[in-house]
């Protein structure tokens, strides 16, 4: 388990991300700052220990956080002949992307959320597994974007509202339906779907990539 923060137009609170999320990541934890992103990484580390540090870059193009594990990494390496410098699935994932963009998500089998930061077309690109494993949650209010593994995280972040029409739903379920959460503009990215961000324009995209009733 890892924990993954991010966020655009928002400077993040790397103090207040490891009083929130420390838990997840007790074995390093790594910031990266450019342009209008900035991304944050927890670390529990299982494999490569000494080359899966992230965020991990690919050249000066692509930059990723990811929090998972892809369990047929190894043989996405042989199948697409992707030239490799550590053991690490995080890497396997980001030249796997760097491939096939968004279809390489239906080549992973694991559980997973990660983001990826294009710098050349300014856009974030976060992706959920297909049985929502991974969790993640995000805010955006029209001037700016944050998402966080745990709602907790963001809650330190921001200055969060309750949301009563949503406690409603709770109170009758059991439970918060769907994507929705306790607080004011914040949704839980649903199972199975991603999201393209423009990070210029702060433009949100949502598609499914994957779904049940087809298998």
């Amino acid at each position: 388990m890892c924990g993954i923060a991010g966020s655009v137009n928002f400077r993040l609170s790397y103090h207040d991300i490891n009083q929130n999320m420390f838990h997840r990541g007790p074995d390093e934890q790594t910031g990266f700052l450019v342009d209008n992103i900035d991304f944050y990484h927890l670390r529990l580390a299982i494999q490569d220990i000494g080359g899966g540090k992230q965020p991990m870059h690919l050249e000066e193009r692509y930059t990723i956080i990811f929090n998972g594990e892809i369990y047929n990494h190894k043989e996405l390496r042989i199948q697409f002949n992707l030239c490799c410098k550590t053991s690490s699935d995080t890497e396997t994932l980001l030249l796997l992307y760097e491939k096939l963009g968004f279809d390489c998500l239906h080549q992973l089998e694991g559980m997973f959320v990660f983001a990826i930061y294009d710098k050349q077309e300014k856009k974030l690109f976060i992706a959920r597994d297909r049985a929502g494993k991974k969790p993640l949650y995000y805010f955006t209010d029209g001037e700016k974007i944050v998402f966080a593994s745990e709602l907790n995280c963001l809650k330190g972040l921001l200055p969060l509202q309750m949301n009563t029409e949503n406690f409603y739903h709770y109170l009758r379920l059991g439970s918060f339906y769907d994507t929705l959460t306790p607080y004011k503009n914040v949704t839980e990215l649903s199972a199975g779907n991603y999201l393209i961000i423009d990070c210029t324009t702060l433009n949100i995209t949502k598609k499914c990539w994957w779904k049940i009733n087809n298998f």
